[in-house]
């Protein structure tokens, strides 16, 4: 049994109105700050500019900061650097359609320092189980509630579940927007696994991760994950031991679900590229990194999308 963290006081399970993002989301909502407008203060203002009823409009406003690319301030929301420096006019994925950004994203809702939402942080940076199920996964979170006091119904639980599960698994069902699938699906990290005996006569479905090779997920990708990770857990250490990458909480290897091998393979990857900042030695009969310098995130980023200029674009409807 997955043993679950004690739950930090600004962990959310809410605030999505049910509605996992949509993939024609955050370019409409970018496209209205950069042009002045501010669509996600005022829902009514979000209802008329971006096209969206009241509810999605609320649950843009939580995507849109989880993921990173926006922030509310004094003056209302505006792009931050990374946001910008993606999704702006002179960004490198305005309308979201390439695969590095989704697997940015992907970093950035699951490592974010503040507001992380539950099922990201149980589920990505913690679960080590081979499978999950959504009665497994709801009675983990009502006993962190009731450990740290927190008010969370059953329905709530289920229905926090359910936003990150179709924020991954595609095939939810419905009309217009809501039958449109979030773009995260694309990077086919959750998959159905079978089913398993409740009890009762009852089944439910069994869910797993996909720890197959991400030949997707660009060097210049990983790189930038490792570097943000290194400032949060080794931020004053200039060596950290391979294990601690590959399956330390919240690491790259955990959150991108990578094997062993493959984070060695990148690790190797970016040893023979001197202007990576890391470098693989084995030490001991132990494989560690040492990390020579830091680079600038924003310089990361223009590297990984110039690496990643050939990779797969996103193949979903914009609407």
């Amino acid at each position: 049994m997955n043993e679950v963290p004690v739950l930090a006081p600004d962990y959310r399970f809410g605030g999505h109105q049910s509605f996992a993002l949509r993939i024609a989301w955050l370019p409409k909502a970018v496209a209205a700050i950069e042009a002045g407008i501010d669509p996600l203060s005022d829902p009514i203002v979000g209802v008329v500019e971006l096209g969206l009823g009241k509810n999605m409009v609320e649950a843009l406003r939580c995507w849109i900061e989880a993921y990173g690319v926006a922030t509310r301030g004094p003056k209302g929301w505006a792009l931050t650097p990374m946001g910008e420096a993606i999704f702006g006019r002179r960004g490198r994925d305005r309308f979201l359609e390439d695969v590095q950004t989704l697997w940015w994203m992907h970093w950035t809702i699951s490592t974010r320092p503040n507001g992380r939402f539950f099922a990201w942080e149980l589920l990505i940076n913690r679960w080590t189980e081979p499978t999950f199920s959504a009665s497994v996964v709801v009675d983990a979170f009502l006993r962190e509630a009731e450990r740290t006091d927190r008010r969370l119904s059953p329905v709530s639980a289920r229905q926090h579940f359910d936003v990150w599960l179709h924020s991954y698994l595609a095939g939810r069902s419905g009309r217009g927007e809501e039958s449109l699938d979030s773009p995260m699906t694309a990077l086919a990290l959750v998959r159905s696994s079978g089913e398993r005996d409740c009890g009762g006569g009852r089944r439910e479905p069994v869910f797993s991760f996909d720890r197959g090779p991400k030949s997707t997920l660009s060097i210049a990708t990983f790189a930038y994950a490792l570097s943000e990770w290194w400032d949060a857990e080794y931020a004053d250490e200039e060596t950290a031991p391979l294990r601690d990458i590959g399956f330390g909480r919240a690491s790259p290897g955990q959150v991108f679900r990578l094997s062993e091998q493959e984070v060695r393979e990148r690790l190797l990857a970016l040893t023979a590229d001197p202007g990576s900042g890391f470098i693989l030695r084995e030490s001991l009969n132990q494989y560690v990194v040492h990390r020579v310098s830091r680079r600038d995130p924003l310089e990361m980023i223009s590297k990984m999308y110039a690496s990643g200029a050939d990779s797969p674009k996103v193949a979903l409807v914009h609407v």
